[in-house]
């Protein structure tokens, strides 16, 4: 396995680090712009991608029905904490040079 330049691994770093703020999107345009180019920074958005598009409905479903019952925010707070926690995982391992996977529902194959 060839391993990637400091530049490329710094960069899907930061696009995993800056899925933080911009949630699915950021991953999404990535894959967009570099499916065909770069297949290194396509596999990352497809990780990012696998990770939100998990990760965004359970949060929507726990913010619709803490409506009724406050209690259930909490679960959502969780969750914005365990995503945080495998983001900031994966931007380790990728500086790293190494693979990591995100422990979500696999929509994109990488």
């Amino acid at each position: 396995m060839k391993r990637e330049s400091l530049l490329n691994r710094v960069v899907a770093s930061l696009m995993h680090l800056f899925s933080l703020v911009f949630t699915f999107v950021l991953p999404v345009l990535v894959y967009l712009g570099t499916k065909n180019r770069n297949k290194y920074f396509a596999e990352h958005a497809k990780e990012g991608m696998n990770l939100h598009f998990t990760f965004f409905p359970i949060f929507l479903f726990f913010n619709l029905v803490s409506l009724k019952w406050s209690v259930v925010s909490a679960f959502s707070y969780g969750l914005i904490i365990l995503e945080t926690i495998l983001i900031l995982i994966a931007v380790v391992y990728t500086l790293k040079g190494k693979k990591f996977s995100y422990p979500v529902i696999r929509y994109f194959k990488v």
